[in-house]
């Protein structure tokens, strides 16, 4: 197919999260949906009908403790009991509170106060945050067979008002953080008509062709909602990952058709690759597939087959697409990947959409955009470069923050914070970040993101970048790859020298090295929080 619009992938249209269980149980019972690992050598299963029914279960125990409209922190590692943990609450009236597993106790506590939340599910590991914190009732997963078996009795002896429960779409069923790289982090509430409007018109916009291994974390919109709701959506199979240490090892069991990545890990997957190809002497062959893919065929249809699959073998010798988003991913990764027989679709999405706002889809590939905008949302750009957007999946607003959520709506539509433009087909590009931007003194606004594209373009051993305004000068806060022994002493000149090439507005007046890498979210998005004030970590 060439590589140009086409209509809309149709699927069955689910009304809430509930209905989207629901569905599938009656419709494949005995179909396997969710593989997790027990032990190291033993591997668990659950058919679509089990996954009801332990969803049934729990809910059914949580209503005989008393949980009613209640707000419910879950909190730990990747699996199973995560997942029917958060459904167990959202399709029966009470609202699942994500937590980030990484966080400090500290940090813990503001977040739950914010949200006003006394009972938590937790992982082993993190039940122990917990232990200082009074007033509050944690159920360990440990126990998670216990609690499933007593409301299985309670469904047996009679007892289904749980599952008799009709859903509000519009009650809110989730509240999710927010990863707070320019602030406070911020309590985002979604609806299951919210995330089930996004679910309906992502899957109309991209098609799942396998299983897939989940390795984003299911505190995070992405991680969570796309990555495992709308596998499972769309009748595929998801392997549960609890652990990253374990990746290589679970992708050559697994071997999944389809997986969705950050950037981050998307560039290690790069990075192994690469160097793995030097150390057997075909970083030359794989350097000219990358940036012109025909070359390839002049190597020979056996040769380009063997390259192909030692490539594909990293990620278990079956992945055909990758789902990228949560942050900018350079086109260069993209066009290696598509060099190398992967296709990645690139997308963009932000909690308060729930998440996803635009994907490229399987064959409608745009470089250097994030794809067409899916069908649930009208998208528009303000005067100043904006992204406003509005549609069925956009959140209800923050909990307990009405200053904030008005702030963050204009006459329905919804101020992303973004830049970006739109193209043909509703095809949309991120520009930068509204809260990046430099303004220059004479008022003229440079987009932060544009210039540390440039460097990173330009320099390769810059490992991490920050640019922003500091004294009428555009500075540009960096931390060198420790591996490049003369980087140090060749920055400054390296910096001139782009300089040279670019306009006279996006001149760089000043650099600041890092001795250490930048602090980030647990999404590995970089903190810009105060950079023009803050100087820890750095020298001049």
């Amino acid at each position: 197919m060439k590589n140009q619009p086409y209509p809309l992938y149709e699927l069955p249209v689910i009304t809430d999260l509930k209905d989207m269980v629901v569905k599938r149980a009656e419709e494949t019972p005995d179909e396997i949906c969710f593989t997790f690992p027990v032990s190291r050598d033993v591997t668990g299963e659950k058919t679509c009908k089990e996954f009801l029914d332990d969803i049934n279960a729990l809910g059914t125990m949580l209503y005989s403790l008393g949980y009613r409209n209640k707000k419910i922190a879950i909190m730990g590692e990747n699996s199973y009991e995560w997942i029917v943990t958060f459904l167990a609450c959202a399709n029966g009236g009470n609202i699942a509170v994500p937590l980030d597993k990484e966080l400090e106790p500290k940090d813990l506590r503001e977040l739950m106060k914010m949200v006003e939340c006394d009972t938590v599910f937790a992982s082993k590991r993190c039940v122990k945050k917990f232990n200082e914190y009074d007033g509050l009732t944690v159920y360990n997963f440990s126990n998670f067979d216990g609690l499933i078996s007593s409301g299985r009795q309670m469904i047996k002896n009679g007892d289904t008002e749980f599952i008799d429960y009709k859903v509000r779409p519009e009650k809110t069923a989730a509240i999710f953080f927010t990863s707070g790289t320019t602030g406070r982090s911020k309590a985002a509430m979604l609806s299951n008509r919210n995330i089930a409007s996004d679910i309906n018109s992502s899957c109309r916009n991209f098609r799942l062709d396998g299983d897939t291994l989940s390795v984003l974390p299911f505190h995070h919109t992405f991680g969570l909602i796309t990555a495992v709701f709308m596998v499972f959506n769309y009748r595929h199979q998801v392997y549960i990952e609890k652990s990253m240490k374990n990746i290589q090892r679970d992708l050559k069991n697994v071997k999944p058709a389809m997986m969705f990545m950050v950037p981050l890990i998307l560039e290690s997957f790069y990075k192994r690759i690469m160097a793995q190809a030097q150390n057997e002497g075909k970083y030359d062959k794989l350097i000219r597939g990358m940036k012109i893919s025909d070359r390839l065929l002049k190597i020979g249809i056996d040769r380009r087959k063997t390259m192909f699959s030692q490539i594909t073998d990293v990620f278990g010798g079956n992945l055909d697409t990758v789902i990228c988003g949560g942050a900018f991913l350079d086109e260069k990764y993209i066009s290696a990947f598509r060099s190398w027989g992967v296709k990645i679709l690139n997308g963009y999405g932000i909690t308060e959409c729930s998440p996803v706002l635009a994907v490229n889809r399987n064959d409608y590939i745009i470089p250097g955009s994030v794809g067409q905008v899916i069908d649930a949302d009208e998208v528009k750009i303000a005067d100043d470069g904006e992204i406003l957007v509005k549609g069925a999946n956009i959140f209800e607003g923050y909990y307990n923050d009405p200053k904030d959520t008005e702030m963050s709506f204009d006459h329905g539509w919804y101020h992303t914070g973004d830049l970006g433009r739109l193209g043909e087909n509703n095809v949309l590009f991120i520009t930068g970040r509204k809260k990046n931007l430099i303004i220059l003194s004479n008022g003229e606004n440079i987009s932060a993101e544009m210039i540390e594209q440039r460097i990173y373009d330009n320099i390769p051993y810059v490992k991490e970048v920050v640019c922003y305004g500091e004294e009428g000068k555009i500075t540009a806060e960096i931390y060198l790859d420790p591996d490049v022994s003369d980087a140090e002493q060749n920055i400054q000149r390296d910096i001139d020298n782009l300089n040279k090439t670019g306009k006279l507005n996006t001149m760089i007046g000043k650099v600041k090295l890092r001795v250490q890498e930048f602090e980030k979210t647990t999404t590995q998005k970089i903190k810009r929080i105060g950079r023009e004030q803050k100087n820890d970590g750095k020298t001049d």
